[in-house]
């Protein structure tokens, strides 16, 4: 298994390094962040860390000094060389608060870690054949300040995953408290009509997602029009496209919900103008 990095401190994949003790375990006490690498850079680091600081400062806990003392891209960076430097890469760094204490902890300090999977493409590609989704209603995602965060605690995921896949479909569509549409599974989620793109403000319970955000901003800055606002269940029968977005795969076609059938043009337009902002990101 691959090199990790614990504290910063680079260690064997394959060896344990946690007790049964572990909040995280316990409690789902932590948070994450998924993230891309492309070339030995890391993709939108400077989002990435501003929202683990919103979600650490939320669920206070303390980070150690050895990780606020160097960014997360230099982070990133060591364990991308301690892995044989692929092409391209995810990243999954996960902070936790230490062991100690039932549900009232004993110390707000925190330990992280940064796990490193290659991947062979070197920029995003989006899927040709378009994805299959349904709606998973059976738990509907409370509105609330955890809400647009990635915590450990991701079992309404996991019930919408399985529900996903006992329906033979690709993904599933989460709803919230509302009954209005906010998300899928691991990514959040844009509707077009007429060139438009549409999505489901923060305020409505999806995660704050990195690249919904860097989806809009290539949007804004290619005129192509946006609107935050809260997308009811008619949404996805009226749309001429949906596609999800998440920072690994970055754009994803969804081409069925039940008999509705989407296009794929807007979706593949934004595509090539996201890799095209990485290119010029990583030359500033």
């Amino acid at each position: 298994m691959a090199t990790l990095l614990f504290n910063g401190e680079l260690r064997d994949g394959s060896q344990p390094i946690f007790s049964s003790h572990n909040r995280s375990f316990r409690y789902g006490d932590g948070l994450f962040e998924s993230m891309r690498m492309i070339g030995g850079r890391l993709n939108f680091s400077r989002k990435h860390m501003q929202r683990l600081l919103t979600g650490v400062q939320l669920l206070q806990l303390r980070l150690p000094d050895s990780f606020v003392a160097n960014s997360l891209e230099s982070w990133a960076k060591k364990l991308w060389e301690a892995n044989g430097c692929p092409p391209s890469s995810r990243l999954r760094l996960t902070v936790f608060r230490n062991d100690g204490g039932y549900y009232a902890p004993e110390t707000n300090d925190a330990s992280w870690h940064l796990e490193l999977w290659p991947i062979e493409s070197d920029q995003y590609h989006i899927n040709e054949k378009g994805i299959s989704v349904e709606l998973y209603q059976d738990i509907r995602k409370p509105i609330n300040k955890l809400s647009t965060l990635k915590t450990a605690n991701a079992e309404l995921y996991v019930l919408a995953s399985l529900h996903a896949k006992a329906m033979n479909v690709d993904d599933a569509i989460l709803i919230n408290q509302n009954g209005n549409v906010i998300e899928a599974t691991g990514s959040n989620l844009f509707a077009v009509k007429n060139g438009v793109l549409y999505t489901s403000p923060v305020s409505e319970g999806c995660v704050s997602g990195i690249m919904r955000s860097v989806i809009m901003d290539v949007a804004q800055a290619n005129r192509i029009a946006v609107y935050e606002v809260p997308l009811p269940l008619s949404i996805l029968l009226n749309s001429d496209e949906i596609f999800l977005t998440n920072a690994v795969k970055g754009i994803i076609w969804v081409g069925a919900y039940r008999q509705k059938r989407y296009f794929s043009q807007t979706a593949r337009k934004l595509n090539e103008l996201l890799n095209k902002s990485v290119e010029v990101e990583a030359e500033i």
